[in-house]
């Protein structure tokens, strides 16, 4: 009988564990936050061609007008950029003043790790920036 049980519980457990890969792995791929900016302008782009039934010449229009938003947007964050920078920078001084000795290299790794995943994601932005600008140059508008 109490074979049984703990078979019961370990199946139980089994199961929950299992659940929760499958809803971490579906979070990750459908989940329209964890996406990359230029996934989300493509979808942005489709919902508005299927739903509005633009034309070509349109969509040109809506790809120009997304471009200029971001380069405006850009210019924003831009000006504030070193504001930022110093903050970032007391997050990190005063996180490291709350962490032993031992600690401080392993979180200066992670940071380090942070910031070569946020250049490496500004790099494919900046790529998918250009290839689309060369697309749209290679495509006459109609």
């Amino acid at each position: 009988m109490k074979r049984n049980r703990w078979a019961a519980i370990a199946l139980g457990a089994l199961l929950f564990v299992c659940g929760a890969i499958v809803g971490a792995l579906a979070m990750s791929l459908h989940h329209p936050a964890l996406a990359n900016a230029e996934d989300y302008r493509q979808r942005y782009i489709n919902e508005m061609q299927s739903k509005l039934s633009l034309t070509p010449a349109q969509v040109n229009q809506l790809q120009d007008i997304l471009d200029d938003t971001k380069a405006k947007v850009k210019a924003v964050r831009d000006s504030y950029h070193p504001q930022m920078l110093k903050i970032k920078q007391d997050q990190i001084s005063r996180v490291q003043s709350i962490l032993t000795p031992q600690q401080i290299p392993a979180y200066k790794q992670l940071v380090a790790d942070r910031e070569r995943r946020a250049r490496e994601q500004e790099e494919r932005d900046r790529e998918a920036d250009q290839r689309r600008a060369a697309a749209r140059h290679a495509t006459p508008a109609q």
